[in-house]
């Protein structure tokens, strides 16, 4: 008992305070993805581990059609974009973690802050989780495809993008290396 109490305490920490690596060979996000009639392109990703156990990776992409990526600035979101969030581990937290619960809660109704309570604590290993934003429209949250909610306006996306990529998410030196993917 304890020893998995620790471990938990472990995870919790990592999500809280691990920084998001380049993903690693053996886990790789999809190059594209088909949700709610809209094309995306993997742009980016990264995966929050902490002592070595992966805890989930984390994606960047942007429509497959569109202004060039160079032109994309995540600090106004005037585009498109997803963040996919694949479960790479089976050892979660019984609880969703406060930075999670402090970054989504205040961007959504009780309501739907209640829905994406309850997902959470259901999460497994292989489980993702998918926010796309489209402008004028909303920002939908999806687990596995299934839609849990869709909260208007970009408020619940700048919360975010700036908890998961950063304020400054596309310094020049992963621009460059990603326009040569």
């Amino acid at each position: 008992m304890t020893s998995t109490y620790f471990i938990r305490i472990l995870i919790l920490m990592s999500i809280f305070l691990g920084e998001l690596a380049p993903a690693s060979a053996n886990v790789s996000s999809p190059a594209h993805l088909k949700l709610n009639n809209v094309s995306w392109i993997h742009h980016s990703s990264g995966i929050r581990s902490y002592n070595f156990v992966d805890i989930y990776q984390c994606a960047l992409y942007f429509p497959d059609k569109g202004k060039p990526f160079e032109s994309l600035d995540l600090t106004k979101l005037e585009n498109p974009v997803a963040i996919r969030v694949e479960v790479l581990t089976s050892m979660l937290p019984d609880h969703m973690p406060d930075v999670w619960r402090e970054t989504i809660k205040p961007e959504i109704i009780d309501k739907a802050f209640r829905r994406f309570q309850k997902g959470f604590l259901s999460l497994e290993e292989g489980d993702v989780l998918i926010f796309m934003y489209l402008p004028g429209e909303a920002t939908s949250l999806f687990l596995n495809e299934k839609l849990l909610f869709a909260d208007p306006g970009p408020g619940l996306m700048e919360a975010l993008i700036e908890q998961w990529v950063g304020s400054h998410p596309i310094s020049e030196d992963l621009k460059e290396a990603l326009m040569r993917k």
